[in-house]
């Protein structure tokens, strides 16, 4: 047992006061005289005993009570063996407040931010004034400690839910680093958090147990202001088939809903913005669930207009979390990519032809126009977004630098190579042609494989990302494919971007200035039953997955594919410019109106905005009435951020170690597990009351002897 105020107990000594007032102020027995001497001899000493035994009782409580009395004053306490720190060393606090969306979760009448900042403020107005205290948010600023507790209380006060938030862990992680900077005091973590899945998981909890141990003087509390059974319905992140259109093309859009809410079915409206900016309800349709409480909503509008379209999916229900109630989206609708194919024999086109005018099922995706190589010498390919050599034979230099001329300024070019180049590998090993090519060819490899993409998320075929799981690659068979030797230039930017089965490079893409080239290793136009050789591939055999992967490639090469418009809070947003749309500054919008005027980058052709924090849509437009830019993208929260299912709280103390972790449903146990902690559990309460009962004790003992004195006097 310890003191907080050790000085105090020389009180102990005035104990000499009621000794000495014992001494000069005892009574002293009067002499009586009786004919029966005997008696009274006997009834006097019997009385002084008496007497010496209630004088030496009422002394001893005396100066009990007033030991009692400095003991309480000096504080006594039980030091505590749990989260102890370093003795008698001032505080290094660091609070961490999750201020995700997720903290907007209403109970109550009363958020969950709202609940941690009060904690977090109440605990500041507890703490000695030599304590330092950083807050830390989920924000992406640099956090430190505050000038004084005026400062971080302040900064509680001004904290508000971010959409660009970082994850939990990452800011734990942070505030133990910075306390461990402090090694003259003791240096203890809040986290102020809903105890969420989204914010904690099993990785995550293994960090902070491996930071702990490397700061073996950091204690971390962590204060649980979530709500048992949380209830909530959410749309999820929205899926287009397409964000680029072409004219006749549907918007197809999904989205997945989730509620465990009870009643009737919540309805689902898909909202488009009009002209002036104002949302107009196009769709409507209520949600079904199974009995997991899941479900999905598909809206597929008609034909829209040449230009941008931006809106949103609303869900109508009325739940305590709203910022997941509303997804935002946007598509553009641009004219036909002007693409040339160019082949041997225009016949020898067909079948790429065909997959490009049926990858919509009528709508105009791709102007194609078929050309032979005889021809391309003398074809103007300025007005061509991409150029498609089929199974190409030898060039001449001039066409091998106008092919690379066209894509340095911003064109595609594919070369899907075929038995053609076999007799001509100089032409295709030339210096003009290897500034196209990803190396030199090699030979050609005789094997009976398939293609099979490893990963779809390239964007050269992400867009067959959703059909994936019913692709049947193994029926794309290929029976001969070119391979390449070594780049003879050991810092080439060429790389695969899909393999056959046999991991061996189907599809490669080098960087050519503004543009791209994309080369195939085996050709697609090849005839099923080739006369005087074998067939390299039946790829056109399948219809699907042909069609897509054509539409998918000659898409990319076009630069007119499907662009990413859709983003996630705090990324920054890349939108890619034609010659044509290229300006010096631009009319940014934010999703709340608000309007600003911004400078490009001098001759790019991609516009970068860095600030997208607000949830929402953002249109960007310059050139007046000409509109000559007029572009936009979407923000929506990560979804993750709906996730309110509880993480097991006894998986946490358990992994965890147990004298430097606390978790706590409230303030009052974190007050009480850093008093035990910090300084011990003070007994001054105990100590108060026990030297009331000792005076009253012998308050009422005083009153009794000397009253009994008395009526014997």
């Amino acid at each position: 047992m310890g003191f907080l105020t050790p000085l105090l107990l020389g009180g102990i000594a005035l104990v000499a006061i009621p000794v000495a007032l014992h001494l000069v102020m005892r009574q002293k027995p009067r002499e009586m005289t009786f004919p029966a001497l005997r008696f009274v001899k006997q009834r006097r000493d019997s009385n002084r005993r008496r007497m010496k035994l209630r004088h030496w009782l009422l002394l001893a409580l005396r100066c009990l009570l007033i030991a009692g009395i400095a003991a309480a004053l000096a504080r006594p306490t039980l030091q505590g063996s749990g989260l102890r720190g370093k003795d008698n060393a001032p505080l290094a606090v660091n609070l961490v407040v999750d201020n995700s969306l997720r903290m907007e979760y209403i109970h109550q009448n009363e958020s969950r931010l709202d609940k941690a900042t009060q904690f977090a403020l109440e605990l500041v107005e507890k703490l000695p004034e030599d304590a330092i205290v950083a807050v830390t948010d989920l924000g992406r600023a640099a956090h430190g400690y505050a000038p004084d507790l005026t400062a971080a209380s302040s900064r509680l006060q001004n904290l508000r839910p971010t959409a660009e938030a970082k994850p939990l862990v990452d800011a734990v992680l942070e505030s133990i680093q910075l306390a461990a900077e402090q090694e003259d005091r003791r240096q203890e973590v809040f986290v102020f958090t809903d105890l969420s899945q989204g914010a904690w998981n099993d990785d995550g909890v293994k960090e902070i147990n491996e930071a702990l141990a490397k700061a073996p003087d950091v204690r971390i509390y962590v204060v649980d202001c979530g709500v048992a059974e949380p209830k909530n319905a959410s749309l999820g992140e929205p899926q287009l088939r397409h964000s680029v259109l072409r004219p006749g093309e549907a918007l197809h859009i999904e989205t997945d809903v989730t509620s465990n809410l009870k009643g009737s079915p919540p309805l689902v409206e898909f909202m488009l913005t009009d002209a002036d900016g104002k949302p107009q309800k196009k769709a409507e349709r209520f949600v079904e669930f199974d009995d997991q409480g899941r479900g999905r909503m598909v809206f597929e509008i008609p034909e829209l207009p040449l230009g941008t379209h931006q809106g949103s999916l609303v869900l109508t229900a009325s739940d305590p979390l709203m910022f997941d109630n509303e997804r935002y989206f946007t598509v553009e609708v641009r004219p036909p990519a002007k693409t040339l194919i160019v082949a041997e024999q225009k016949d020898d086109a067909m079948f790429v032809e065909y997959a490009l005018g049926a990858s919509l099922g009528g709508a105009s995706r791709f102007d194609v126009t078929v050309t032979t190589f005889a021809d391309l010498a003398k074809t103007p390919l300025e007005g061509f977004n991409s150029v498609v050599l089929l199974d190409p034979g030898a060039q001449s230099t001039e066409v091998w630098s106008q092919l690379w001329d066209f894509a340095s300024n911003g064109g595609g070019v594919g070369i899907f190579l075929g038995h053609n180049a076999i007799d001509h590998l100089d032409s295709f090993n030339g210096d003009a042609a290897q500034r196209l090519l990803p190396g030199k060819l090699k030979r050609v490899a005789h094997a009976d494989t398939y293609l099979r993409p490893q990963r779809l998320d390239h964007p050269a075929l992400a867009g067959l990302k959703n059909e994936a799981e019913g692709i049947q690659w193994q029926f794309s068979r290929v029976f001969s494919y070119w391979t390449f030797d070594k780049p003879s230039n050991p810092s080439s930017d060429a790389y695969v971007i899909a393999n056959f089965a046999n991991d061996k490079p189907a599809f490669i893409e080098r960087p050519a200035g503004r543009g791209r080239v994309l080369v195939s290793t085996t050709p697609f136009s090849d005839s099923l039953d080739p006369v005087g050789r074998a067939a390299w591939n039946v790829l056109p055999a399948e219809a699907w997955p042909f069609i897509g992967i054509v539409d998918q490639l000659v898409g990319y090469l076009s630069q007119e594919g499907d662009e990413r418009l859709d983003y996630l809070a705090g990324e920054a947003a890349r939108l890619h410019l034609t010659q044509q749309q290229q300006v010096g500054s631009y009319v940014l919008r934010l999703p709340d109106g608000e309007a600003g005027s911004r400078v490009a980058a001098t001759g790019g052709d991609e516009l970068a905005i860095s600030v997208t924090d607000e949830l929402g849509n953002y249109r960007l437009t310059a050139g007046g009435k000409s509109q000559r830019l007029d572009r936009g993208f979407s923000v929506n929260a990560n979804a993750k951020l709906s996730d309110l299912a509880r993480f097991d709280p006894e998986k946490l103390t358990a992994a965890l170690p147990k004298d430097r972790f606390r978790l706590a449903e409230n303030l009052e146990m974190v007050e009480e597990y850093v008093d035990v902690g910090r300084s011990g559990r003070e007994l001054f309460p105990w100590a108060i009351c026990l030297v009331a009962v000792i005076w009253g004790t012998e308050h009422l003992l005083a009153n009794r002897f000397y009253g009994e004195g008395k009526d014997k006097d």
